[in-house]
């Protein structure tokens, strides 16, 4: 029998609001306002921007390698599933869509209430037209990039790109290592056979001057840029900041301030060693998407399929906000690296959200532009209403100062610690969803897990658990993540063998067994005593901070790490 669950809206119009993301979103609900009903007769997904795939931890994987915390992105994840957005049906062009799901974890069989909030749109991914952009690319070409082919790599991503662009187009591009060079200037026309050769004499050498050179391509669009074409740097680099002003914090702030005056900005990582936090936090901050090329085949992808889509914002300047109901807590929060959590609400302020490519599900591995979502882990207290959650959308159309906000009310009306037999989805599109926020949960818990024992504990259980789902949903992507998970446990038995993993009730509870020795792989430069320079690993008892529903996801990480090898 279904349970009694409703969604409401409310709509309204703020216009003049002057601070991105600043709208006021307290106090009463605003009056229904009527909006027109945006091109497109079908629903499309969102992203976020930020992480867009997995392409680095597929990239280890693919080595033989055992990935770190550091390569697992929760909005990477999400952005490489299709979940068939449910309609669009605010009148807009960007609705909130909240649901929830209540059943059992898959890995401790604890009870399980969850929140996910995600954004959808009427328009149709197949219908979808950019603006003309001012394009500048920034090449990082320093001599790191003449490891494992990594400027082959780039250069045919760019290759792609050029032939990809639209007539009306304007491209400039820059290159850098210890110095910057602008190698061509805007112009009024697409020159693609100068544009070629300037690609192909692209040869590694020198440092990375990070600063100078990702400056050099905003200061390229002006500091006033043009308001009727899109206005976008793109970034590529393999590594970190080894030359001029090498500070995270400044680099962050000069492109900040850049992306204020109306200029987007795009990151792609290739290679072993580059900073991820740093690439992944301009994209974030940049109104724009953070790709990892492993391999030619993905800059193909990056640069053929998903071209138009990371191009041009669907919506700028977003604020969202959660307030839980009475009766429940908001506990762990994952999907976003801008959310900001607190017990009982949370926020996040998004520079700007795009159509997802994707509209089906083919269950290939690698990038597959879903879309963006938020799962917020619910902890039932007294004093329970009904209601679950009320959340609070605003945004601006792209060229426009008016601001649109949305009210959605959701409630859920049975006893919420009561867990039901069969898992609780309130809309059919939390099927797919509930079975990759756990098996998101699970390869988290392994690339925290305080072994390499309850990492492939914790994968099997997992494996398990979406084996037994899959056979009754039949989800193409979940068969796709089992795949990942099938070879991160190949990678963990070749490093550990002859491995007796514990139960993922000892490795919850922090009862362990003592950490193995690393066997050796062939023409493998991992032995104990490279192992040992990050420390041994440990175990520790206790419930997980922020609400999270398994104790694996507390335990300190030590060691499972990707092997450093900074220059």
């Amino acid at each position: 029998m279904r349970i009694p669950f409703a969604v409401g809206f409310v709509f309204s119009v703020a216009c003049g609001v002057g601070t991105p993301g600043g709208a006021d979103l307290g106090g009463a609900a605003p009056p229904p306002v009527s909006a027109p009903t945006p091109p497109g007769d079908s629903s499309g997904g969102v992203s976020f921007g930020g992480a867009q795939d997995l392409g680095e931890l597929r990239a280890i994987l693919d080595r033989g390698e055992i990935p770190g915390p550091d390569t697992f992105d929760a909005n990477g994840f999400f952005n490489e599933h299709y979940n068939a957005p449910p309609p669009a049906a605010c009148g807009n062009v960007l609705c909130a869509v909240p649901g929830m799901s209540v059943g059992r974890d898959w890995l401790t069989g604890a009870h399980q209430a969850t929140l996910q909030i995600s954004l959808t749109t009427p328009v149709d991914p197949a219908t979808f037209h950019r603006l003309p952009m001012n394009l500048v690319v920034v090449v990082d070409h320093s001599g790191s990039m003449a490891s494992d082919g990594r400027l082959d790599k780039v250069k045919a991503g760019l290759h792609t790109m050029i032939d990809n662009l639209h007539d009306e187009d304007r491209l400039s591009l820059v290159e850098f290592d210890d110095v910057v060079t602008i190698d061509a200037a805007f112009r009024d026309a697409i020159d693609r056979p100068a544009l070629h050769a300037i690609i192909d004499g692209l040869a590694p050498r020198g440092g990375t001057n990070i600063f100078d050179g990702l400056e050099q391509g905003f200061k390229l669009l002006g500091d006033a840029p043009v308001s009727d074409r899109q206005n976008r740097v793109i970034f590529l680099s393999d590594g970190n900041a080894t030359v001029g002003n090498t500070s995270q914090v400044d680099i962050m702030e000069m492109a900040r301030g850049r992306v204020q005056r109306g200029i987007g900005l795009t990151t792609i990582g290739v290679g072993v060693d580059f900073d991820v936090a740093l690439m992944r936090g301009l994209a974030e901050q940049g109104a724009g998407n953070f790709y990892f090329l492993e391999d030619p085949t993905a800059a193909t992808e990056v640069f053929t399929e998903e071209l138009d889509y990371f191009m041009q914002p669907l919506a700028l300047d977003i604020q969202l906000t959660a307030v839980a109901g009475p009766g429940y807590l908001f506990g762990d929060a994952v999907g976003s690296h801008l959310w900001s959590p607190q017990p009982t609400s949370g926020t996040m302020a998004i520079p700007a959200v795009f159509i997802a490519s994707r509209t089906t599900q083919s269950g290939e591995q690698g990038r597959r532009g879903g879309g963006s979502m938020i799962f917020l882990h619910m902890t039932p207290i007294t004093g329970n209403t009904g209601r679950v959650a009320d959340l609070m959308l605003s945004f601006r159309a792209p060229g426009s100062q008016e601001r649109i906000s949305q009210v959605t009310a959701l409630d859920y009306a049975i006893d919420p610690a009561e867990t039901p037999e069969q898992p609780y989805l309130s809309i059919p599109e939390m099927a797919e969803r509930f079975a990759m926020y756990n098996m998101f949960l699970g390869i988290r818990a392994a690339t925290v897990a305080s072994s390499p024992g309850c990492a492939i504990s914790v994968l099997e259980a997992t494996r398990a658990a979406a084996t037994t789902w899959n056979a009754e949903h039949e989800d193409p992507d979940l068969a796709a993540d089992l795949m990942l998970v099938q070879q991160y446990l190949a990678n963990l038995r070749a490093h550990y063998v002859g491995i007796e993993p514990p139960a993922v009730a000892a490795c919850a509870t922090g009862v362990d067994v003592p950490p193995p020795t690393p066997t050796p792989l062939p023409d493998d430069p991992m032995t104990p005593t490279a192992n040992r320079e990050h420390g041994l690993y440990a175990c520790s008892a206790g419930g997980a901070a922020g609400g999270l529903p398994i104790a694996l996801g507390a335990f300190a990480v030590v060691g499972l790490r990707r092997r450093n090898r900074r220059r």
